[in-house]
């Protein structure tokens, strides 16, 4: 991929802003469920950010491309796979954790997305650097959440194992898109995921609810529910989007370095969470696990895994 200079100069810049205000999310979330529920937290990220992300088609009069049912059908399933599902999770979990050890644990999404990848697709096998960074990776989470990962009645553990659902959810999407976007423009799959996920995510935060979502959020909540939507869920998949189009996707997938200690540092300086010597250690060697796992991929593989990947490292 050929890169233009004044591409490569405005590149630094949005992937950093790109980690922000992934970062950012989760410090957004945890303001969230304090005053409401993991569904209309979900729902609420999906209604801006099919806001955000619809405007920009407008105003930029892009076509959303290659529309067809067939799409629509595998995207509505995977939507619910890759974005009402571990929207909800990470939000339930972060009823129970912090929202630093939320991003981290958010974070095994990439060795979720190769151990699928290894086993449902016949092009895809592990490597000694692959397999390196699962055991690397998983070692991490047992530090990050100590002894208490065996007590699974713990809140604490269910919320660190919600998280963890969550990228493994996230995993999921990602391979399943693999088809769709070889045919597909990613953008354009990218907004109909987000908008088709807030229009079955409606019923199922209704049922969830008894019908009467609770949206009597305060101003900071509200900010952050705009923030979390508008931002960490429109701006952002625009930005990603721009990152691998313009370049590559081993230069976007940095971005997985950059949201973590952003996430931590927010919610010790805004929600005065504690670092430990855990969270550190576990986090540097998920942070490790991921890099190997990445280098053990093939760079046309990366690709398409980085763009079905999209949210969410988030976010």
């Amino acid at each position: 991929m050929t890169t233009s200079p004044a591409e490569t100069a405005r590149a630094a810049p949005v992937l950093l802003g790109l980690g922000c205000i992934w970062g950012a999310s989760f410090l957004f979330i945890k303001v969230l469920v304090d005053e409401t529920g993991p569904m209309e937290v979900a729902f609420g990220r999906l209604v801006f950010g099919t806001a955000a992300i619809g405007g920009y088609f407008l105003v930029t009069r892009r076509p959303v491309k290659n529309l067809s049912r067939q799409l629509l059908l595998q995207v509505s399933a995977i939507s619910v796979v890759s974005l009402i599902a571990p929207f909800a999770l990470i939000a339930w979990g972060e009823e129970h954790i912090d929202s630093g050890t939320a991003s981290i644990l958010n974070a095994t999404m990439p060795i979720f997305t190769s151990i699928i990848a290894a086993a449902v697709l016949t092009e895809e096998h592990f490597t000694a650097s692959r397999l390196f960074g699962l055991l690397l990776g998983f070692v991490g989470v047992g530090v990050l959440t100590g002894d208490d990962v065996f007590n699974i009645t713990d809140e604490n553990v269910l919320g660190q194992l919600a998280v963890v659902g969550a990228a493994c959810c996230y995993g999921i999407g990602a391979v399943l898109l693999r088809n769709v976007l070889r045919t597909s423009d990613a953008m354009s799959v990218s907004f109909l995921q987000v908008a088709l996920g807030s229009l079955f995510a409606l019923p199922v935060t209704l049922a969830v609810t008894g019908g009467t979502p609770d949206y009597g959020l305060s101003l900071e909540a509200v900010g952050s529910l705009l923030g979390l939507g508008l931002l960490g869920t429109g701006l952002a998949y625009i930005m990603y989007i721009w990152l691998i189009e313009n370049t590559g996707s081993v230069r976007a997938s940095l971005v997985t370095y950059v949201v973590p200690p952003i996430a931590v540092v927010l919610g010790w300086i805004v929600l005065d969470e504690s670092i430990g010597l855990n969270t550190v250690a576990g986090g540097l060697l998920i942070i490790a696990g991921v890099a190997s796992v990445m280098r053990g991929q093939a760079p046309g593989r990366r690709q398409a895994i980085a763009v079905a990947g999209v949210p969410a490292s988030g976010e």
